[in-house]
């Protein structure tokens, strides 16, 4: 019974606090901004996570095996979806340096890396058998140039002004389309 309410407890720190990061971002919100939303005491939620770093590694591995179980998208439209969620999030205030030790960062980053190149790698596969993209031997250096857009951004970004998430997804669908087909082309018009 115990261990039953421990887990639930920590499950509902993780939802409200992951929506609270969601809202205000990861250096914006407090562990007593947590505590209060929730009606308990900080030192009961620094029991379950006792640093705020600590409960950051825990949202972003969560978020991580939620998005796991996401199938990848399957239409232009959904992978506009996707790179446009993407971007957003990458203009947000990345959360990887808030944590413990710079490994738990890297491996958070790459967590996050593997399964954005899964997500792209299912998407233009469905495509492909969608007839929307044609098959290309140039295909993986072409995954590995949107994987660097959505993730790093334009080289215009490290030099210049905030990210602009709107230039940047015309730059990835730039460099999409040059596998698009003809079909692929005239259902990316009515998307964007």
């Amino acid at each position: 019974m115990c261990a039953a309410m421990k887990r639930d407890r920590k499950a509902e720190i993780l939802e409200v606090a992951g929506r609270l990061f969601e809202t205000s971002g990861g250096r914006a919100f407090s562990m007593r901004s947590i505590a209060a939303e929730l009606g308990i005491s900080v030192g009961n939620l620094t029991y379950h996570f006792p640093q705020k770093k600590d409960l950051l590694e825990a949202i972003m591995r969560d978020r991580h095996e939620r998005c796991r179980a996401m199938p990848p998208p399957a239409t232009l439209s959904e992978l506009d979806c996707f790179f446009r969620a993407l971007l957003h999030r990458r203009t947000q205030s990345p959360p990887f340096e808030l944590c413990n030790a710079p490994e738990t960062a890297r491996e958070l980053q790459k967590l996050a890396a593997d399964h954005i190149s899964e997500l792209l790698a299912g998407a233009l596969d469905a495509l492909e058998a969608a007839g929307l993209l044609r098959p290309d031997p140039a295909r993986p250096a072409v995954e590995q140039a949107l994987l660097a857009l959505l993730l790093l951004g334009r080289p215009a970004e490290a030099f210049g002004p905030d990210p602009t998430p709107e230039e940047t997804r015309r730059c990835v669908w730039g460099v999409l389309g040059l596998l698009l087909t003809g079909t692929g082309r005239i259902e990316l018009e009515k998307v964007i």
